[in-house]
């Protein structure tokens, strides 16, 4: 049949307006024809203009104007907009208030991490995994009852709200927490805050130690049968879920929850100089297929040949660039995304959970986790299935960071309570009135989904110029100037694109054992499915067939798209 245009717009359970258009190639196995995608192009639909909305205003409005650049994950944006503010200002947080934040940013985290591995990208991972637990409880109480179908996906949405319980304790709401400060926070430790945080994290970590991570563990058993089965159908070695999402190999992170006690480690990066932050919980560095480099902040340049932006701002620094309506191209020949191109030493990089965990970690995460409050342990044990990236490897390193980091809160919780001092900003602020005449700052964090940047300049105290560069635009930006395919667009490559074959017709081929309320696996989720009208889930139609969709999908959502973030004007026509 020759190439396809496979179209898939918009992208659905993800944050924010997100399509995909893949190119077919046609591959001959030997025993069948299946169609691979051979070249995918990332359509960030929505441009918001966040830097050129800050410009002018009292810089403190920074920590809470950005966290309205999302709704998923306002907590980043905020700590991420403070952290430039301290520079700024030339104050840097007590170690109280280094605790203090750390915990908010965790909780986040734990909510986010356990969100997204169940309720975004956990469906098609129960589905194509025959693994009832994660896929969405479509037979109500009756389902979970039988077959266990949801019940994980259920229980998560009571542990993340306990999550953001946390959030809110310390922030004094969930979301766009309003509790930090330049030089600190405004909220203050007491008994009843740490005692409700160690409660809601001691039910938290039970239930990721006990499900979240037992369901990745078994996900990686099922996986091996998926493997066997796919190759066997498709006459070629696919080792499932961790061949499907490969990228290009090379991994960014740029460090989170600074040691309140050596914090000097932690603002190194900001000034510029090469860092790992090994003081941290997450180290910061770049990745590249094997090697370790450290982290340099100036190696960070944007393209945007591909985006809707005027040429002349290729290739700068992003803080070297006056962000107005004067650089905005909207009609821009040949351009086909509002997110920029980021690179880092003129490479493209993957950033994310599985960023984090190579960096810090490499390829094989091997430890004990213990409960700080019970002592009880739990031991991690995965070893990267694909050096370059997979869906498998992402959703594990969801999982393993939110067992990891909802042990650190409880840690931090109990470390509170040894500081007597009453200090929660530093006593360098005279008082909250004070704004400086003029300075610059750059905050480097990690949002859930990765690698996150502000930089703020203050001249005749208002912001002056602002810019942020998110996860979602390393990610799923467009093509650099030089045609290298940005980090999504590279991982849908090769790619199988089932064609004429919905999700039923794919399970029962791959799990044909009529073991699931004496049916098929396929055949129980069409009983589920086609009374929803969605027996023929992401079937998209091209070239006179139907491609099914979810496997691209599959490795679209690994990333946890968040294009709100990415690029910061929906034309409204009327009549």
């Amino acid at each position: 049949m020759g190439m396809a245009k496979v179209w898939v717009d918009p992208i659905t359970r993800i944050e924010g307006h997100l399509g995909v258009t893949m190119e077919t190639k046609e591959v001959d196995t030997g025993k069948m024809k299946i169609d691979l995608v051979e070249r995918a192009y990332s359509h960030t639909n929505l441009f918001r203009g966040f830097e050129i909305i800050l410009r002018g205003r009292d810089p403190r409005d920074a920590f809470y104007i950005t966290q309205r650049i999302c709704g998923v994950c306002p907590a980043p944006h905020g700590e991420t907009a403070i952290q430039a503010l301290d520079q700024a200002y030339g104050v840097y947080p007590t170690s109280k208030a280094v605790l203090i934040r750390n915990i908010i940013q965790a909780a986040y985290y734990v909510y986010d991490h356990l969100i997204h591995t169940y309720i975004l990208v956990g469906p098609e991972i129960g589905v194509v995994c025959k693994y009832p637990p994660m896929v969405p409880p479509a037979l109500g109480k009756y389902g979970i009852r039988k077959l266990g179908l949801g019940l994980s996906y259920v229980q998560c949405l009571d542990i993340q709200r306990k999550a953001n319980e946390i959030v809110a304790l310390w922030g004094g709401k969930f979301p766009h927490h309003t509790s930090e400060y330049p030089g600190g926070v405004t909220v203050k430790a007491t008994k009843d805050r740490i005692a409700q945080t160690l409660t809601k994290a001691a039910e938290i970590w039970e239930w990721c130690a006990k499900v979240a991570l037992e369901d990745i563990m078994t996900i990686r058993e099922r996986n091996e049968t998926l493997s066997e089965r796919l190759s066997e159908i498709l006459g070629i070695e696919h080792r499932a879920l961790a061949d499907i999402g490969a990228s290009w190999g090379n991994f960014l992170s740029y460090g989170i929850f600074p040691d309140p006690e050596n914090y000097d480690d932690w603002v190194k990066a900001q000034y510029g100089e090469p860092s790992y932050r090994r003081s941290a919980v997450i180290y910061a560095g770049s990745w590249q297929n094997g090697t370790l480099k450290p982290l340099e902040r100036d190696k960070i340049v944007e393209y945007v040949k591909y985006s809707r932006y005027k040429d002349e701002i290729s290739g700068m620094k992003p803080w070297d660039v006056e962000m107005s309506v004067d650089v905005v191209w909207k009609d821009k020949p040949n351009a086909y995304a509002w997110a920029k191109a980021p690179r880092y030493e003129g490479k493209v990089h993957e950033v994310g959970p599985l960023a984090r965990m190579i960096v810090t970690y490499g390829l094989r995460w091997n430890f004990e986790v213990k409960n700080p409050v019970t002592e009880e342990t739990v031991t991690v044990d995965w070893e990267v299935m694909n050096p370059k990236g997979s869906v498998i490897d992402r959703v594990a390193s969801r999982v393993i960071q939110a067992l990891i980091f909802t042990t650190k809160i409880m840690e931090w919780a109990v470390q509170l309570k040894e500081y007597i001092s009453e200090h929660i900003v530093n006593p360098k602020i005279p008082d909250y009135k004070y704004v400086p005449n003029e300075g610059e700052g750059w905050g480097l964090w990690e949002a859930p989904r990765g690698a996150l940047l502000h930089y703020t300049r203050i001249r005749n105290r208002v912001i002056d110029n602002y810019a942020c560069v998110v996860p979602s635009t390393w990610n799923l930006g467009p093509r650099d100037d030089f045609g290298n395919p940005g980090a999504v667009e590279k991982a849908l490559e090769n790619c199988w694109l089932p064609k004429d074959l919905s999700v039923p017709d794919i399970c029962n081929l791959l799990w044909p054992e009529e073991d699931v309320l004496g049916m098929k696996w396929g055949d129980a989720l069409a009983s589920a499915l086609t009374p929803l009208g969605l027996a023929e889930l992401n079937l998209e139609p091209s070239n006179g067939a139907r491609y099914n969709t979810s496997l691209a999908l599959a490795v679209v959502r690994s990333f946890d798209p968040c294009i709100a973030c990415g690029v910061h004007t929906i034309e409204l026509r009327v009549g």
